[in-house]
């Protein structure tokens, strides 16, 4: 579908920064770059609207939106936990084989610290959640999870960090192959939370005055 398509490619560019806050999007600059139709774009910017990586702004037109605030990052996050072990202990339930080795896949593909670890990382979860089968708190937590990832996007990966990450979806993948609700909460609370360490930390950074 190529809406979809368009969809896709856009939100991609900006999560890397490709397309940097405040960029407007021009359907003529999108259907050249894409060489797909402006009817699918106009679709696409109209879900990326929805998604808070876009505003369409009347007279205007789309422009990429600005990420959260420190302050707001950090009820992002508490909002994330809760609906995030929600989702994935709900999954425990009916997650299949197939969607435990994808996740495995992915877990494999983040041991080697590629440029797009954030986007691996975005689909582990995502496998995750969608076994819940519970779509609309599924919706929520996408929604929350794309404009921090903008922000995360924007911070040098560390190894360390990765490394870490790695040995927690590793966990995460452990707890659920053996049903352990009480160790995938656990690992999946500390993981969430490893994200919010990251953006404090290039917060401090950003804000210490030279000795």
């Amino acid at each position: 579908m190529k809406s979809l398509k368009a969809y896709e490619e856009i939100r991609d560019k900006i999560l890397t920064g490709d397309k940097l806050p405040g960029t407007r999007l021009i359907l003529s600059d999108l259907e050249a770059e894409m060489a797909i139709g402006r009817g699918p774009i106009r679709e696409a910017l109209m879900r990326l609207d929805r998604s808070g990586l876009v505003k369409n702004i009347p007279y205007k037109g789309a422009i990429v939106a600005t990420p959260p605030k420190q302050k707001e990052i950090l009820h992002i996050y508490d909002i994330r936990v809760d609906l995030e072990v929600k989702l994935a202990i709900e999954a425990m339930k009916s997650i299949t084989p197939s969607e435990l080795a994808e996740m495995e896949a992915l877990h494999l593909e983040m041991l080697k610290a590629p440029n797009n670890y954030y986007a691996l990382d975005r689909q582990f979860h995502n496998i995750l959640y969608q076994a819940s089968d519970l779509p609309h708190l599924h919706s929520i937590v996408e929604k929350l999870i794309l404009p921090v990832e903008t922000f995360l996007n924007s911070y040098h990966q560390e190894k360390t960090d990765c490394n870490r990450f790695n040995k927690e979806h590793a966990r995460i993948i452990e707890t659920l192959r053996d049903n352990d609700t009480k160790a995938l909460k656990l690992a999946l609370i500390k993981n969430i939370r490893g994200g919010l360490e990251i953006i404090e930390k290039t917060y401090n950074r950003m804000v210490r005055k030279p000795s």
